[in-house]
């Protein structure tokens, strides 16, 4: 049922917020986790912490396809929910884990064998490359676990109890933290493993997140309302559905998170290893802005599919527009930390390892080398803020209607034509910009894709998509 209150412009931002700041937070937490991870990886050195985000980015690849494909279960279930059927949200659900195990199943085993040749591919020296492989081993060996965890969290978005998963997130990210603590550095007698250490406390958080959220999906009282148990209920049509609407999403993500490796291993880190570092360290902050926008873009999603079940395409527009204002107030004063403390931010990051064996004169020069870069790729940031913003919920909020073909296609087009195109293009015709070459190209990306997904949204194309089939029931003989 609408409130009657929706057709007010504020209470229509009220309802944003309140389902979007529990999301934002779950993926604050998860950022801010990265972030300590990286901090505590970064005191065994630069090198390390370069391993991490090249070995993690790396598993995120193919773990994104299907990660990216799967969010469509909160379209479906938020359909379904606005739509008066909640009885038929735990089949998605179900539907959701049964296409991530079979992912799992079809994919890893290769990749994990073939990983170590893989890395040697990038150069990036002996020692870089296993911690690569090691890590990126690690987090592949979770992965079906973590894909199940992020099909639960769907669920519990799109019947509109995001509570549960920000739980969820805290409890794994102090359990995280901790173990990372004990692992790293070798405390309650336990040796000092390092990066290992951090690549085995995320495996154990990534498990314990699977079980609590598991836990309360099988509940008396979910199960009473969503059916959360009736797992003989759920249909190969069901996936299918999923898979058949899902699939453009997980190109387009997995397409992204692809481009963008390509373009740290290949581009940045062409230039050596101050350059990826810095890169490195920027990207941090950088997930610190967009990561709560994802979630205003989780609950712009569950938001537009509610009342486009019930009915309200009048009122998913609002909804839309209102998220996309709070995640531009958010980007834009990030945008603007990153601008004003930008060399503050970067040093906050930097080690140098090896300083015992240099003069205080080289140890200096390393550490403003890594800053004055670092520092520039944070201008960059900086202005593509509030365009990713754009681009972040309004692909959220096509998700919701089920639109997802066209967002892939036309990142796809740019972000191998601008961000990889216009990068190789930096690298060979202006190579006394170094890495900020390519950091311009990828600017770039960011603000026209934001633009275009901004004008398909406005163009209201979403609204011809019936995902649950109720014109086809409405046009057959006595269809009501």
């Amino acid at each position: 049922m609408i409130d009657l209150r929706d057709d007010k412009p504020l209470w229509g931002l009220g309802e944003v917020l309140r389902v979007s700041w529990p999301a934002s937070l779950s993926m604050l937490n998860g950022t801010i986790l990265q972030f300590v991870d990286a901090l505590m990886v970064s005191s065994r050195g630069p090198s390390a912490l370069a391993a991490q985000f090249i070995g993690g980015i790396s598993a995120f690849v193919p773990i994104s396809l299907a990660l990216g494909m799967l969010t469509v279960v909160n379209t479906y279930v938020s359909q379904n929910l606005g739509a008066g059927r909640p009885h038929r949200c735990g089949r998605y659900a179900w539907a959701g884990l049964a296409v991530a195990a079979g992912y799992c199943l079809l994919l890893m085993p290769p990749l994990l064998a073939l990983a170590g040749r893989l890395f040697a591919l990038f150069g990036h020296g002996t020692d870089i490359t296993a911690m690569e492989t090691m890590y990126f081993r690690y987090m592949m060996s979770a992965a079906v676990l973590f894909l199940g965890s992020r099909v639960l969290e769907q669920f519990f978005f799109g019947i509109h109890r995001p509570g549960i998963v920000l739980i969820a997130t805290i409890l794994c990210n102090v359990a995280n933290v901790g173990l990372n603590y004990v692992l790293i550095f070798g405390k309650l007698g336990f040796p000092a493993l390092g990066l290992q250490g951090a690549a085995i406390g995320t495996v154990a958080s990534t498990v314990l997140r699977f079980g609590l959220l598991m836990g309360v999906f099988l509940s008396g009282r979910l199960h009473a309302r969503f059916a959360t148990r009736a797992v003989r209920t759920t249909r190969w049509s069901h996936c299918r559905e999923l898979v058949r609407v899902g699939w453009p999403a997980g190109v387009r993500f997995s397409n992204d998170t692809l481009t963008w490796t390509l373009f740290n291993a290949a581009l940045v880190g062409r230039f050596g290893r101050a350059h990826l570092e810095a890169s490195t360290i920027a990207a941090r902050y950088m997930s610190l802005s967009f990561m709560p926008a994802v979630g205003v873009g989780i609950a712009t999603t569950a938001l537009v599919g509610r009342h486009i079940g019930a009915g309200r395409a009048d009122l998913a527009r609002r909804r839309a527009h209102a998220a996309v204002a709070a995640a531009m107030a958010y980007m834009g004063l990030c945008g603007l930390a990153f601008l004003i403390f930008r060399h503050e931010m970067v040093n906050l990051f930097v080690t140098i390892p090896d300083a015992a064996n240099m003069t205080a004169e080289q140890v200096a020069a390393r550490r403003g080398l890594i800053v004055a870069i670092g520092g520039r790729i944070m201008v960059c940031a900086a202005v593509f803020q509030l365009f990713d913003a754009l681009n972040i919920v309004f692909v959220g909020a096509l998700r919701g209607a089920g639109d997802t073909f066209w967002p892939m296609v036309a990142t796809a087009a740019l972000s191998w034509s601008v961000t990889v195109g216009g990068g190789i293009a930096m690298v060979h015709f202006l190579p006394q910009l170094t890495s900020i070459g390519p950091w311009l190209a990828a600017s770039a990306y960011v603000v026209v894709l934001g633009l275009l997904m901004a004008w398909r949204f406005e163009s209201g194309a979403w609204r011809k998509i019936d995902l649950l089939g109720r014109r086809a029931r409405l046009d057959e003989p006595g269809g009501c």
